[in-house]
C-alpha cells in the first residue's frame, strides 16, 4: 500500500464518524483495515453485504461505506440503492466503491459515487474518505 500520513491528522475528522469496508474477497480485508487505522480511521470491515446493510442501519457513526461491486448475494448498486432508501433523511453516509471490474458503469442515480480500481490507489482513497469527513 502507498504512503499515507500525508495531510490532515486523525483530529480534524469527525471524532463519531468510521469508516466501513464491505467486500465478499475477505481476506483483503484486514490489510485495508489496518491500512486506514493506521490513517487515522475507526475502521469495521464485513465480507457480506446483507450484514454490512444492518451494520450501517444499527451503527450511527458510519459515515463512509466502501464496497465492492460484484458480490454475492447481493451487489454493490443495489446495496447502495437499499441503503439510501432506508436510512433516514438527516442521516448523510457518503458511498465509494472499490473494485476489480474495470468495465463497471453505475447507473445514473449513482453517478455520484467515486469509484475506485483494485488494487486501490490508497492515498487517492484516504484522501478521498477525508474529503467527506473533514470538519
Amino acid at each position: 500500500m502507498n504512503s499515507l500520513l500525508n495531510g490532515a491528522s486523525a483530529q480534524q475528522f469527525h471524532s463519531s464518524s468510521s469508516i466501513l469496508l464491505i467486500d465478499d474477497e475477505s481476506e483483503i480485508l484486514p490489510e485495508y483495515q489496518e491500512f486506514f487505522e493506521l490513517a487515522g480511521f475507526r475502521t469495521f470491515t464485513c465480507a457480506d453485504p446483507v450484514q454490512g446493510m444492518a451494520m450501517v442501519l444499527e451503527t450511527p457513526d458510519i459515515a463512509v461505506v466502501i464496497t465492492d461491486l460484484r458480490m454475492a448475494h447481493l451487489d454493490g448498486i443495489s446495496m447502495i440503492k437499499d441503503l439510501r432508501a432506508s436510512l433516514p433523511a438527516e442521516r448523510h453516509v457518503h458511498f465509494m466503491i472499490l473494485t476489480g471490474d474495470a468495465s463497471s458503469e453505475l447507473c445514473d442515480d449513482l453517478a455520484d459515487i467515486p469509484i475506485f480500481l483494485k488494487p486501490a490507489d490508497t492515498d487517492a482513497l484516504v484522501a478521498a474518505i477525508r474529503s467527506v469527513l473533514v470538519c
